[in-house]
């Protein structure tokens, strides 16, 4: 069991002033109230959405025997208190006491962007387990710590989480783990000192500014993972077709990098989409010493990008080219990534996470690729989240789609009817268009109107499997309903 020295160690130089004994013994730590147990340090963090200060009574009472804020505290006799400079900080290097420094133990590869994150991590996966290894991944669709599997909260969780997981990857004999990274986790400094062997920028696109309010904000904190983050010799891969992927590429010159692009004037690895179906594309990287070709059962430009990103990395890191190409010939790909429900007369839907004005417009026009008669679209925005995307989306969507249902995606605490007003700010007038707020009634809508040959997209929810309305959580399932419509 550490003592509060130790925590101190590893938290300076952030750490202005401490009161109380360092001698006492640490029982474990935590950044939430509602966890403390006798003899804890408790983190006090000023969040978005809560301050963990409003639970100090709770904290004390539940037997906290040292507190870490970034304000001067009165705490009783015997309570000890720690200011910081920065409580997020504090938050991730505690969690790395507690746990034993897990990451230290594993080789981490992470992914940044805002589009393209959990395809790559999947295929990564994919990639290293046909490499005989045990692996764990983090990201949005859930937590896998090599043996075990849990849905996740969020992209890239909290940090005491986080390290709960490194620890659980390790005792289950992983010893490389890939993650999603977060534009908010790196602002926050989830990650604490883990030091990543590679990392991956996919693309970047308007999404999260009601959070960071700018796009340079929003780079500067992509950008971190590289920066801050990425191991002195680590690999960096760059999409270069991405015009912030070409600034953080020169700003990297420094660094060891390796791009791909199909369109971009110099690139490492050329992308090729030699030729696309229903079922998959064949695709070619090629580099100034090298060529390979192969199939796999994802289609879009953008899983192109993403192939050839988690094809890099893992080539870069020592990876067999067969075996690369192997894993990527034979992916399932990801739930809520361009999934497919059939129909009758060769009619088809697919349920999708693109929940940005970017990564609708990439769906789409790879949709309107494929050999159909019409596309209806059915999608919505998420409320108490960035607002400057919606009208955006509408506009994207009425530019692609031969009809629109505008319903509800996680509305949260916002009026559904609000939203929904945003989404139609930016739809033409001519447009063909409806709005039904009820999801399940507006996806029972669309499948009515299917005729032979006809696609539905179903865009904003992907693999989630609830709906978030007055801020209460039911089960939803974009893929059950429309399973329970085939039927």
């Amino acid at each position: 069991m550490p003592t509060l020295q130790q925590y101190l160690e590893h938290l300076r130089p952030g750490v202005i002033a401490v009161s109380g004994s360092e001698d006492m013994l640490i029982a474990g730590a935590t950044n939430d109230s509602r966890k403390v147990k006798p003899g804890w340090l408790f983190v006090a963090v000023s969040g978005v959405a809560d301050d963990g200060h409003r639970y100090l009574d709770q904290v004390l009472a539940a037997g906290a025997a040292a507190v870490v804020s970034e304000r001067d505290l009165a705490l009783p006799a015997g309570i000890a208190g720690i200011r910081v400079l920065d409580a997020y900080a504090a938050a991730a290097g505690a969690a790395e006491v507690m746990y034993g420094f897990p990451a230290r133990r594993l080789e981490l590869v992470g992914i940044t962007g805002t589009n393209g994150k959990t395809t790559t991590a999947f295929l990564l996966r994919d990639i290293f387990r046909r490499n005989g290894e045990r692996v764990g991944m983090v990201g949005t669709v859930g937590y896998d710590c090599g043996g075990s599997w849990e849905v996740a909260a969020r992209t890239t969780p909290d940090p005491f989480v986080l390290q709960s997981l490194f620890a659980r990857m390790l005792k289950n004999g992983c010893r490389r783990a890939v993650l999603e990274v977060s534009s908010h986790a790196l602002v926050q400094n989830r990650l604490g000192e883990s030091r990543f062997r590679g990392a991956i920028f996919t693309n970047l696109s308007g999404d999260h500014l009601d959070y960071h309010k700018n796009m340079e904000s929003y780079y500067l904190a992509k950008r971190l993972l590289f920066k801050k983050l990425l191991e002195n010799d680590g690999l960096a891969v760059i999409n270069a077709d991405d015009a912030y992927g070409r600034r953080l590429q020169r700003e990297l010159s420094r660094r060891r990098v390796v791009s791909w692009g199909e369109k971009a004037p110099k690139v490492d690895g050329r992308l090729k989409i030699v030729a696309e179906k229903l079922s998959g594309q064949v695709l070619q990287l090629t580099a100034p010493d090298w060529a390979c070709r192969w199939r796999a059962p994802l289609i879009g430009r953008f899983n192109a990008d993403n192939l050839a990103a988690a094809f890099l990395l893992a080539r870069g890191l020592g990876v067999r080219r067969e075996r690369i190409v192997a894993a990527l010939s034979t992916t399932d790909g990801v739930p809520g990534r361009l999934q497919a429900v059939t129909f009758p007369h060769n009619c088809l839907a697919l349920v999708d996470y693109a929940h940005t004005d970017d990564a609708l417009l990439k769906v789409l026009l790879t949709l309107k690729k494929l050999p159909h008669q019409r596309l209806i679209v059915v999608f919505g925005c998420g409320g108490d989240r960035d607002r400057e995307k919606r009208p955006r989306m509408g506009k994207v969507a009425a530019a692609y789609a031969d009809y629109l249902i505008i319903t509800s995606d996680n509305p949260r605490n916002e009026d559904p009817e609000l939203i929904v007003a945003d989404i139609v700010a930016g739809i033409p007038a001519a447009a063909a268009y409806e709005v039904i707020l009820d999801r399940r009634q507006a996806i029972a809508v669309a499948v009515k109107m299917l005729e032979s040959d006809d696609i539905i997209l179903l865009a904003g929810k992907g693999h989630e499997d609830y709906q978030e309305i007055a801020g209460q959580r039911e089960y939803f399932d974009d893929r059950i309903e429309l399973l329970r419509r085939r039927s």
